[in-house]
């Protein structure tokens, strides 16, 4: 399993511990990074930028709600993935990580993969 794998999965399970799974969970960048760095993955936010960019948008959506003459209006990371400023998206305010059922079989996948890694 590579490093980039295992923080998608670390993504993944955050954001199944959403309160609402309709929304999401809601994070920030910083958040995201501390939480995986904690769950000792021993990581830094570029990496977790990383991971978040090449997780397939099959498996969970990023949904940020960005500021409009008519309030908030969620905007998908899809809408920026291929820019070059896609890092800026990520770089302050909330954003949602919402589990699609795809990235579920994937979790569940990685999460037997992860078994003898955590043992260790």
């Amino acid at each position: 399993m590579t490093r980039n794998e295992m923080l998608q999965w670390f993504i993944l399970s955050f954001g199944l511990c959403a309160k609402d799974p309709e929304l999401g969970h809601p994070t920030t960048i910083a958040e995201l990074a501390r939480e995986a760095k904690r769950a000792c993955f021993d990581c830094d936010q570029v990496e977790v930028l990383d991971a978040l960019y090449t997780l397939p948008r099959d498996y969970a959506a990023l949904i940020k709600s960005l500021p409009t003459g008519e309030g908030p209006h969620p905007v998908s990371f899809e809408r920026i993935r291929n820019t070059t400023d896609w890092p800026n998206y990520f770089s302050s305010g909330t954003f949602y990580v919402k589990v699609l059922p795809a990235g579920r079989s994937y979790y569940d996948k990685l999460a037997d993969q992860m078994q003898p890694v955590v043992a260790r």
